[in-house]
């Protein structure tokens, strides 16, 4: 065990210097000065005293090297920079977005595994059925219809038309219904198919059919050795979709004008604000890896034999 955290901690610090570093050169590679963004926005003159003077207060006119150096160790201090906009530290305005993302990411979630589920188990038991060719076609729905445009169609039949739903904001549990319904229905509906499959390979197994030959019963058979195998795919690929989530589902946030991370990181691309970039970026990283480490740990828990590798 001790070996599985040392290894998890030490892949952390290499992706969080390795993401660090890419960051900071593509952004400084990428057009766009935030000088002159920052003074347009702000409707200052722009004139060249007036970006000159802006670019030496934000840093800018010291050596690549320098700035270089200077980030790396603000990483590794978790002293993230200060937000060239709003002038706030960057740490704390991320950390202030985080409860909104991950109420809006849980919920995804929720809807996803709950799909995943209900069609996968349901189409599994029944293959071949109505049922089997229902969440077929849900899957090719789910696959092919972008994020955006569910979130739309979404808003125009529930809040347009009809009047349920809220569709833009946070505050009560119904601003939350169609932005979750717009990140976990098309992944559930995909990864059902996926947990069909599973499933039905499963029902093949030597060890399987052993244990129908012993006079098990199909429930405890399904349960405990049919769902257990086939679900863990699942649930690595529902820990890679819960970090997307978290990272900031950026067209989501946006389409509903949810005050989370994602909605934050798109005004500071947009006006090149950097620290909130590079800040965003390590940040997301970061939970990529811890996420992907609790992953690994229900794995080991749901099948034993991953201890031994």
């Amino acid at each position: 065990m001790i070996h599985f955290w040392a290894r998890h901690i030490a892949q952390l610090l290499f992706v969080i210097a390795f993401v660090s570093s890419l960051t900071f050169f593509l952004l400084r590679l990428s057009p766009g000065d935030p000088a002159y963004l920052l003074l347009t926005t702000t409707g200052v003159p722009v004139s060249e005293d007036a970006l000159e003077h802006v670019r030496k207060e934000l840093g800018l006119t010291d050596s690549l090297g320098s700035q270089y150096v200077q980030w790396m160790t603000d990483v590794f201090t978790w002293q993230w920079g200060t937000s060239y906009v709003s002038r706030e530290p960057v740490l704390e305005e991320l950390l202030k977005r985080l409860p909104a993302t991950i109420e809006l990411a849980a919920a995804g979630l929720l809807v996803m595994m709950s799909v995943t589920l209900v069609v996968g188990i349901s189409t599994a038991i029944y293959a071949r059925g109505w049922l089997d060719r229902l969440g077929r076609a849900l899957a090719l729905l789910g696959s092919s219809l972008p994020s955006f445009w569910l979130g739309f169609l979404l808003i125009y039949v529930c809040s347009v038309q009809y009047g349920w739903l809220p569709s833009m904001g946070r505050g009560t549990w119904k601003h939350l219904v169609l932005p979750a319904l717009t990140l976990g229905l098309g992944l559930g509906t995909v990864y059902a198919r996926l947990l069909r499959s599973n499933m039905l390979a499963m029902m093949k197994q030597r060890f399987v059919i052993a244990s129908k030959a012993r006079g098990f019963s199909n429930s405890r058979i399904f349960l405990s050795q049919v769902f257990r195998h086939a679900i863990l795919p699942i649930v690595n690929m529902a820990g890679t979709s819960f970090a997307f989530m978290l990272g900031g589902s950026v067209i989501v946030e946006s389409i509903f004008s949810w005050p989370g991370i994602g909605q934050y990181v798109m005004k500071a691309i947009s006006l090149r604000d950097y620290p909130v970039i590079q800040g965003y970026v390590i940040f997301a990283s970061i939970l990529f890896v811890i996420i992907h480490l609790v992953v690994d740990f229900i794995s080991v828990l749901v099948d034993p034999r991953l201890r031994v590798r």
